[in-house]
């Protein structure tokens, strides 16, 4: 009898087991359609020509995706993620050509009204952490740019991604292929390729993370730990270190390394602080000079209720070239009524300095507006 009790209790809880675990399998994940709209004028002068342009602001362009999740089981979610850009004329490509001013790209997908893939990315999670597969950010993506300052759209850590493809002219007018983008940057490892990716729990406001990876022919590893946190009366914190490796393209070649960090502080005041920092060990072909391309960025603000303003300033050197010093100074102001909606203004000069002599500078003025959904 006692042995038929025991039967009877095991096949009832494997009846019960398999209900369950029916339950969950038959639960339809819960999905979410998101997106953006993002948009500018960008006004530029490089002491010869002048223009404005209509642009998609490359800080955070326009886009839409839908996400998903689900519980698959009692102690395991399952999700997905796939997510698109739509940009036209993006900030950061328009530039001033020898034959004139360039706005429009037809071998880049997203200028011809086609879609250009971020991310195609699903993921298991449990008490252990995350763990993601397919197309994303890496490890390290973002590390180099903890910003709490509110004015990310006008005048974020990424300098070269509102004007970064106008090119620096010398002295007698003519265009030299020193471009914003090419003589300074965040150098913010990778970002959106086909990956495996470990996102550990989150302790004390700290979360490690590693991925390991392939864009192209290029392996790719990156290691990053971010912090964030409410400091009570001393306001808030945010910051990240990363690394990011590059294997080689070709057998024997050299590898690409790089290692930063950023931090970012906002009292109860309104009054933050912004700083960034990388270095890149820049690959180099047998029996060239080695350059180790350096990046700094300082911010100071001011951000209360719906209004943030900051003042920054950012270094590059040796970026295109040994002795390259790049310069940039700016200011922003964000309006942001309601949480789906930014206006903004920005205004910034860049300067830079070659073997050959100081190049002209470029002005770049920008009105623009993010709308989410």
């Amino acid at each position: 009898m006692k042995l038929r009790k025991t039967q009877v209790a095991a096949a009832v809880g494997a009846a019960l087991f398999v209900a369950g675990t029916a339950v969950y399998a038959q639960t339809a994940p819960t999905v979410q359609v998101y997106g953006q709209v993002s948009r500018a004028l960008m006004f530029a002068d490089d002491g010869t020509q002048s223009k404005w342009f209509h642009v998609d602001n490359e800080a955070s362009g326009t886009r839409f995706g839908i996400t998903g999740t689900g519980q698959a089981m009692p102690a395991l979610r399952f999700g997905f993620r796939i997510e698109v850009d739509l940009q036209s004329n993006e900030s950061q490509r328009v530039n001033f050509g020898a034959a004139g001013p360039v706005s429009n790209f037809p071998g880049h997908d997203e200028d011809v009204g086609g879609f250009a893939e971020r991310h195609m990315d699903a993921w298991v999670e449990g008490a252990w952490g995350r763990m993601n597969i397919g197309q994303g950010d890496g490890a390290a993506n973002g590390a180099s740019e903890s910003d709490l300052s509110g004015t990310g759209m006008a005048n974020g850590i990424g300098v070269a991604d509102i004007g970064g493809g106008f090119a620096h002219r010398n002295a007698a007018g003519a265009l030299t292929t020193s471009t914003i983008g090419g003589t300074i940057n965040q150098q913010d490892f990778e970002s959106r390729y086909d990956r495996l990716m470990y996102v550990t729990p989150t302790f004390g406001g700290f979360r490690a993370q590693a991925s390991w990876g392939q864009n192209a022919n290029t392996d790719i590893k990156e290691l990053a730990a971010f912090y964030g946190a409410k400091l009570g009366g001393f306001g808030e914190l945010a910051a990240a270190l990363g690394w990011s490796e590059q294997g080689a393209t070709t057998p024997g070649g050299t590898r690409d390394e790089t290692f930063g960090g950023s931090i970012s502080w906002l009292h109860g005041s309104g009054i933050n602080l912004t700083a960034s920092y990388t270095t890149r060990d820049n690959p180099a072909a047998a029996g060239a000079t080695v350059r180790d391309s350096q990046f700094m960025y300082f911010k100071v603000g001011f951000k209360r209720g719906a209004h943030a303003v900051g003042v920054d300033y950012a270094t590059g050197d040796d970026f295109s070239a040994v002795g390259d010093e790049a310069k940039m100074y700016g200011i922003g102001y964000v309006w942001s009524p309601v949480r789906w909606l930014e206006l903004y203004a920005a205004y910034k000069i860049h300067q830079l300095d070659v073997a050959a002599g100081s190049l002209e500078d470029i002005k770049i003025g920008t009105l623009g507006t993010r709308v989410r959904f």
